[in-house]
């Protein structure tokens, strides 16, 4: 089961919309990219399609089954969320922590298998943490944590990855390492998707890119149709200059539209 779908969904907290008419579909084979300023609703969008939270309006679907259909194992098995902020208060171990990625595999007092063991190492070492395998997430830095986090993501062995700013926490050289392997991911036709900020690394790797703006999809689609100099400008306020590079690979600059001029 690989194809994620919204359908005209959107959520309401409080008489507040965060979210509405949101319609895009998430393929196997295919690095989606959420793009949107802070509170434009990417976290929101991405917490729906993992059925984190049922939508007030419109459906969410895996293979045209709405989510709500499935048990939250059988889910689990199907759809992993890395969240962007995970509290991780208690002395448990690296291992430990990317083990809780079985758990959707494991039944009630069943122990691990060798097979577990097997696929928490292979996310470790994919991650870049083995080397930190007994050591407590309380004495880690926030980059060593979020690369936990997207372990244990990977340890499910889910056919859908959902990570909301996946980098956020982490150095230039390990951002790229995540993002050469959500790539390698979606070749092996897992549908992948991520929020981020950083425009130019969206277009660098996504084939597919959902511009959010003010609670709504403002555009979906290839980076070349989305990410145009008027719709970067309207949706984050800036004024935009696309160029190309040397390797023939497009980059954006971006400069502040004042408000109050000087």
């Amino acid at each position: 089961m690989n194809t994620l779908a919204l359908d005209n969904a959107g959520i309401e907290i409080e008489s507040n919309w965060l979210i509405r008419n949101a319609s895009l579909t998430l393929s196997p084979g295919q690095l989606t990219a959420f793009i949107g300023p802070n509170g434009a609703g990417k976290t929101t969008l991405l917490r729906l399609l993992a059925g984190l939270w049922q939508p007030t309006e419109g459906i969410v679907t895996l293979d045209k089954r709405e989510l709500f259909q499935f048990q939250r194992r059988e889910l689990a098995q199907n759809i992993t969320f890395a969240p962007q902020n995970t509290l991780m208060d208690f002395a448990f171990t690296v291992k430990n922590i990317v083990m809780m990625g079985r758990n959707p595999h494991l039944g009630r007092f069943q122990h691990e298998t060798e097979y577990d063991y097997h696929c928490v190492k292979a996310a470790m070492i994919k991650t870049d943490v083995l080397h930190l395998a007994n050591r407590f997430v309380t004495e880690l830095s926030g980059g060593e944590r979020q690369r936990v986090v997207i372990a244990r993501s990977l340890a499910t062995e889910a056919n859908i990855i959902l990570l909301d700013e996946p980098t956020a926490s982490l150095d230039v050289a390990h951002a790229i390492e995540v993002f050469d392997l959500l790539s390698e991911l979606s070749k092996e036709n897992k549908t992948v998707a991520f929020s981020i900020h950083d425009i130019n690394t969206a277009v660098r790797y996504a084939h597919q890119i959902v511009l959010v703006h003010t609670g709504h999809i403002f555009d979906c689609g290839l980076p070349e149709k989305v990410l145009t100099n008027e719709a970067i400008n309207t949706v984050f306020g800036v004024h935009t200059e696309k160029v190309t590079a040397s390797t023939g690979e497009t980059i954006f600059f971006f400069s502040v539209i004042r408000l109050f001029p000087k």
